[in-house]
C-alpha cells in the first residue's frame, strides 16, 4: 500500500495555511473620516401606532376672520325720537325751524295772527341779543342753567366766540344791514338755530327742560316760526 502523506505535509495544503484570510474592504465616513468595515444600517420606517395617533392633539382648521363691521358716523346718523318731555319739546322746536325755512323761501301761510306790535324782526333780534350777550358776557351761568353740565375753560371759549357771532347779526337784522333780504337772512338764521340748538339738544343731550332752563329755547323757535310765516 502507498503512503499518504499528512493532510498538512501536502505542498498545496501548506499553500492555503499560509495565506492569512482576507478582511472585509473598510470605507472611510463621509463624517468623521473613520474607516467602518461595515455600511450604515439605515432606520426603518417607524410602525403606525392608533394609540400614538389618538394622542396626538388635533390641529383645528384655520376659520376665515368675519369682515369688520362698518359702523356708520355719529354725526351721520339720524337722531333717535325720544318719546319723553324732551322729545316732545324737540318737536316743537323743530316745526318752528321748518316754518322758518318756509318763511325763508318766499312763502307764506294764509293764516292771520294777531301779534300786536311785535314783528319777526323785533322778535329776531331781541332773542337773538339776549342769548347772544348772555353767552358772551355770562357764559358758565348760561351753560349752567340749560345743562346738567359744568363748563370747562373750552366751553368757556367757544360761548363768547359764538355770543359775539348772535350780538352782531342781531345788530345787522336790527339795522337792516342786508337791505331787502334782511328777512330772509333772519329766516335762514334762525331756522339753522332751531334746528342745531334747541332740537338737537333736546334729542342729543340732556338738558334742562324746566321753565327756567331750557325749555323756553323751543317756544321761542316755534313763535319765530309763525311769526315769519304768517307776516
Amino acid at each position: 500500500h502507498a503512503l499518504v502523506a499528512p493532510p498538512s505535509s501536502h505542498p498545496l495544503l501548506r499553500t492555503v495555511q499560509l495565506c492569512p484570510p482576507r478582511r472585509p474592504r473598510t470605507m472611510p465616513s463621509p463624517v468623521s473620516g473613520r474607516t467602518r468595515s461595515s455600511p450604515r444600517r439605515t432606520k426603518s420606517p417607524a410602525k403606525f401606532s392608533p394609540s400614538a395617533a389618538a394622542s396626538e392633539p388635533k390641529k383645528s382648521p384655520s376659520k376665515a376672520k368675519p369682515a369688520p363691521k362698518v359702523k356708520a358716523s355719529p354725526a351721520l346718523a339720524l337722531p333717535k325720537i325720544k318719546p319723553t318731555k324732551s322729545g316732545v319739546l324737540s318737536g316743537i322746536s323743530a316745526l318752528g325751524g321748518l316754518l322758518l325755512a318756509y318763511a325763508a323761501m318766499g312763502s307764506r301761510l294764509q293764516i292771520e295772527v294777531p301779534t300786536g306790535p311785535v314783528t319777526f324782526l323785533n322778535f329776531a333780534v331781541a332773542t337773538g341779543a339776549a342769548y347772544g350777550g348772555g353767552f358772551l358776557l355770562v357764559p358758565k351761568f348760561l351753560i349752567d342753567i340749560n345743562f346738567s353740565k359744568s363748563p370747562d375753560k373750552y366751553h368757556i371759549f367757544f360761548a363768547r366766540f359764538i355770543g359775539f357771532l348772535m350780538c352782531l347779526l342781531s345788530h345787522m337784522i336790527h339795522t337792516k344791514a342786508m337791505g331787502a333780504d334782511t328777512s330772509k337772512f333772519a329766516a335762514i338764521m334762525m331756522s339753522g338755530c332751531a334746528f342745531l340748538g334747541p332740537t338737537y339738544a333736546g334729542l342729543k343731550l340732556n338738558p334742562k327742560q324746566t321753565p327756567a332752563g331750557h325749555m323756553p329755547a323751543h317756544v321761542i323757535m316755534l313763535v319765530a316760526g309763525i311769526l315769519a310765516a304768517t307776516e
